[in-house]
């Protein structure tokens, strides 16, 4: 009997591996007009079991990842980079990439929580900036609704994580930022750019987090509202208005809120010109600074804060490995993955399977 082949899967893992169907197709010794018609799903059968190997070595993929049945999602609404930078687009490969990840990413998550629940201790509202007077007026709302005290956030995953969002930290190219993806399925999850420096790796939270509360449909206004969102619910203006009077705005000035603030120098001068705190010549003076200085791309380490690390996704995987004592081999069968892949993307050691339920309560 034949076995279930998921041709949308042998295309997800092509993408994530950078790859043309050119160079797939000479790898697993394959006419590239066949090789094309077996990724469209346009043959009568499912390949043979020796093509699906020579596919599987080419890829570096077991032949079990093709055999998996689960329903892949789109981009999400957004790929995000702050408003104060200057926009560079992500190429269409790089595009295809990021689906790739983000899919198979999800995959994972979906069998590591066959084995945990997820309850969240903290509301995750829904709420239209319209309605609420702005997005400004949401980010106010959310800190009393998670009784965030004035002042800094001190720690923002942390929050986010006990409203059952899980914040992963991913290897993403250099334009993006964050992107959330929210299904029917799993928790809310916002993958963030681990190589982004602290700063932007917080705003980028606030924002997708914005995107969680006020947007579940594409709109002209989204990034602009989940900007204002973020730099609210990070520095409320309420607050940072004392910081910013009485006496001249410099960037050395800005690098102290920075310190206490914990987000950008950028993020408080976009502020600052915003809320009439700068006229707009002081405003592209210290902008032009920035620029000369190299703080735009990114700010001086000397600047930086200590990052927020998650915790709530690595005690998912650390249940399994420790508790429920998977090794490199129970977790390559569970995601399908080879054990030096399973290695490198998770870290796992050895073990023996012992199979229980856990439930994690954040």
């Amino acid at each position: 009997m034949t076995q279930f082949f998921n041709h949308e899967l042998l295309l997800l893992a092509r993408q994530y591996r950078g790859r043309s169907q050119a160079d797939v197709s000479d790898a697993a010794g394959l006419d590239q007009g066949h090789y094309s018609r077996i990724e469209r799903g346009l043959l009568n059968a499912p390949p043979t079991p020796d093509t699906l190997t020579a596919i599987s070595e080419a890829l570096d993929f077991p032949v079990s990842y093709f055999q998996q049945n689960d329903e892949l999602s789109g981009l999400p609404l957004s790929v995000h980079e702050a408003a104060w930078r200057k926009r560079a687009s992500v190429n269409a490969s790089e595009l295809k990439r990021l689906h790739a990840e983000l899919n198979l990413r999800i995959m994972h998550l979906r069998r590591y929580l066959q084995a945990v629940d997820i309850e969240p201790e903290r509301p995750l509202p829904k709420l239209d900036a319209d309605d609420m007077g702005g997005a400004d007026k949401v980010a106010a709302y959310v800190r009393r609704a998670w009784m965030i005290p004035d002042g800094p956030i001190n720690n923002l995953t942390a929050l986010c994580e006990r409203a059952g969002i899980l914040v992963i930290h991913c290897d993403f190219v250099e334009k993006i930022d964050g992107v959330t993806m929210r299904l029917r399925d799993v928790p809310p999850i916002v993958f963030l750019n681990k190589n982004a420096p602290p700063d932007r790796m917080r705003h980028s939270l606030a924002h997708e987090l914005g995107h969680l509360i006020m947007h579940s449909i594409p709109t002209d206004e989204m990034e602009t509202e989940a900007d204002l969102f973020a730099g609210e619910l990070l520095a409320p203006m309420d607050q940072l208005r004392a910081d910013l009077i009485g006496g001249r705005i410099t960037l050395e000035r800005l690098v102290q809120l920075k310190k206490y603030w914990k987000v950008s120098v950028a993020s408080l001068l976009y502020r600052a010109g915003k809320s009439g705190f700068l006229t707009p010549n002081q405003s592209g003076y210290l902008w032009r600074q920035l620029s000369a200085r190299g703080w735009k791309k990114r700010e001086p380490d000397e600047t930086q804060f200590d990052p927020e690390t998650p915790r709530l996704y690595p005690q998912i995987i650390s249940l399994h490995e420790k508790d429920l004592e998977y090794g490199p081999e129970e977790f390559g069968k569970m995601l399908h993955l080879s054990i030096r892949e399973v290695r490198a993307l998770y870290g796992v050691a050895a073990g023996d399977e012992v199979r229980r339920h856990f439930r994690v309560i954040k």
